[in-house]
């Protein structure tokens, strides 16, 4: 029988402490790598529902974009008042052929209602719109007398570390008629 010299059982020790000193290492190195990633996973799992919400609530405002555009189009004026409803930066009247359209924006939420041509309330087409951090501004354009267009301001706001930031802004005119139904560019 041979014998073992001791250098092998004295090698087999030493790597049997080593893993000893390589997980003592692991234990204490561990919580300092939970507390440095601890931050990037805090702010994934909050970055992207808060994103989500975000760009939902920018469809939204693109669909309320879309139906502005349609009813602008279709348009035969902007009025200033139809009976008690007076156009204002939180009120949008547009007069078409049938009724009066009008929209008003009220903290968050977007409405669309239709008019008679009193003033009063007419069935049919009412929609509205939920966007609680959006900002919706119209402006109308006035020549000579005459509004022949509105320009709408829109985005959205979000607090990033306890700042108020403006996300999805963008800017649009519509005219009304339409450009390809005869409307003009007034420069």
């Amino acid at each position: 029988m041979r014998k073992q010299s001791s250098i092998v059982n004295h090698r087999s020790s030493m790597s049997k402490a080593f893993t000893l000193v390589e997980m003592l290492a692991v234990v204490a190195v561990t919580p300092l790598l939970m507390v440095l990633v601890s931050g990037f996973f805090r702010s994934f799992l909050r970055d992207i529902p808060q994103t989500a919400r975000m760009v939902d609530q920018s469809t939204t405002v693109l669909d309320l974009l879309d139906q502005l555009r349609r009813d602008t189009d279709g348009a035969v004026g902007l009025p200033q008042q139809v009976g008690d409803s007076r156009a204002d930066g939180a009120t949008l009247l547009i007069e078409r052929p049938d009724a009066v359209v009008c929209y008003r924006f009220d903290e968050g939420r977007i409405m669309r209602t239709f008019l008679d041509k009193q003033g009063g309330p007419s069935p049919g087409g009412d929609r509205i719109w939920q966007a609680r951090h959006a900002a919706v501004q119209w402006r109308p354009w006035v020549r000579d007398g005459i509004v022949y267009a509105v320009e709408v301001h829109s985005h959205l706001n979000q607090e990033v570390g306890g700042q108020l930031r403006r996300r999805f802004a963008g800017s649009s005119v519509f005219f009304v008629g339409g450009l390809a139904a005869g409307g003009a560019s007034h420069e």
